[in-house]
């Protein structure tokens, strides 16, 4: 025995041998692993096509204000998609330091 750190939990298949060793304490999200690649990339498209879709029913005029929802399990099952969202339609963007936090 021994003490076994605390660690992001996850799905072998999806995220990978970082989910193991099994047995240990587990949390569902690493809020400075998000949002994930594949996130930011979906989420980018969809604030493009948000926008886009509201410029041309608008007569090009932009939204006042835009609503995101944000949930944890969203979170968690996404990889960070809806913060993608956010962080695209204020015109940020990730930034990932050399451990790989974001």
């Amino acid at each position: 025995g021994g003490y076994i750190p605390p660690k992001p939990g996850g799905d072998l298949l999806r995220d990978g041998t970082s989910v193991l060793p099994t047995g240990r304490n587990i949390h569902a999200l690493d809020p400075y692993r998000m949002p994930a690649e594949g996130a930011w990339i979906r989420g980018q498209q969809i604030a493009e096509e948000t926008l886009s879709q509201h410029l041309k029913q608008n007569d090009g005029m932009y939204p006042e204000t835009i609503a995101c929802t944000l949930w944890g399990l969203d979170t968690i099952k996404t990889r960070g998609e809806s913060i993608a969202i956010v962080l695209a339609l204020v015109g940020a963007r990730p930034v990932k330091e050399g451990t790989g936090r974001v």
